[in-house]
C-alpha cells in the first residue's frame, strides 16, 4: 500500500497539474486571438499607406473594430492572469500556515507543494509582465499611426502636431520604463509597480483619444494643439 503522505502528495500534484493544464489551455487560446488580430491590424496599417481616401475610411474602419477586439481579448488575458496570481497567493499562504505546524512525515509534502506553487506564481506574474509589455507594442504603432494621418495636414498646424507626438512618446517610453521595473520586482512590489503601469498605459490611451478630433482642428488653421 502506497504510504498515506506519498498518496496525499500525488493526488495533490494530480489536481495541481490539472489547474495549471486548464490555465495554460486558456492562455493559448486567447492569445491565439490576439496575435491573429494583431496580423490582421499591421497588414491594413500597411495598406493604408497606398490607398485612396475611399478605401482608407473602409479600412480604417475596419483597423478600430479590430483594435476594440484586441484590447478586449487582452484585457480578459490579463484578468485571468491576475485572477491566477491571486489564487496560487492565497495557496501560498495556506501553505506556508500548514508548514508551521506540520509534523515531520508532513513537511516534505507540504514543501514541495509550496515550492510548485511559488514557481507557478513567478510563471504567472512574468506572464502578465509579457502581456503588457506587448500591449505597450500595440500602443507604440497606434501613435505611429496617428502621426502618419497628420503628415498631409496643414504646415501651420505641423508644430503643435508635433508637440503632442513628442508628448505621447513621453509618456510610452515612461510606461516602457515602468514595464522593465516590473519584469525586475520581487513579490512585494509587484502590486505597486503593476498599478502604475495600468496608469501609464491609461495615460497613453486617454491622450491618443483626443488626436482625431484635434487633428483636424489643427489642420484647419487653428492653433489648439492634441489634448492630453
Amino acid at each position: 500500500m502506497i504510504p498515506e503522505p506519498q498518496h496525499l502528495k500525488d493526488k495533490l500534484t494530480a489536481n495541481f497539474e490539472a489547474d495549471k493544464q486548464a490555465f495554460h489551455d486558456s492562455m493559448a487560446k486567447v492569445q491565439k486571438q490576439i496575435d491573429a488580430t494583431t496580423a490582421e491590424v499591421n497588414k491594413l496599417r500597411g495598406e493604408l499607406k497606398t490607398q485612396t481616401d475611399e478605401a482608407k475610411a473602409k479600412t480604417m474602419a475596419r483597423v478600430t473594430e479590430l483594435t476594440k477586439n484586441l484590447d478586449a481579448a487582452r484585457k480578459e488575458q490579463q484578468a485571468e492572469i491576475e485572477e491566477r496570481m491571486k489564487q496560487l497567493h492565497k495557496s501560498i499562504q495556506s501553505i506556508n500556515a500548514e508548514l508551521k505546524h506540520a509534523a515531520a512525515e508532513g513537511k516534505a509534502v507540504a514543501e514541495a507543494k509550496a515550492k510548485a506553487v511559488r514557481e507557478q506564481y513567478d510563471s504567472a506574474r512574468h506572464a502578465l509582465a509579457a502581456s503588457l509589455e506587448a500591449e505597450l507594442v500595440e500602443w507604440k504603432a497606434r501613435i505611429s499611426a496617428a502621426y502618419d494621418g497628420t503628415t498631409e495636414k496643414k504646415a501651420a498646424a505641423t508644430a503643435a502636431i508635433q508637440a503632442k507626438m513628442a508628448d505621447l512618446q513621453a509618456k510610452h517610453e515612461a510606461a516602457q520604463k515602468k514595464v522593465h521595473a516590473l519584469k525586475q520586482a520581487n513579490e512585494a512590489a509587484f502590486g505597486e509597480l503593476h498599478r502604475g503601469v495600468l496608469a501609464a498605459i491609461a495615460e497613453i490611451k486617454t491622450a491618443l483619444q483626443h488626436a482625431p478630433a484635434d487633428t483636424t482642428a489643427a489642420s484647419k488653421g487653428g492653433t489648439q494643439p492634441w489634448k492630453s
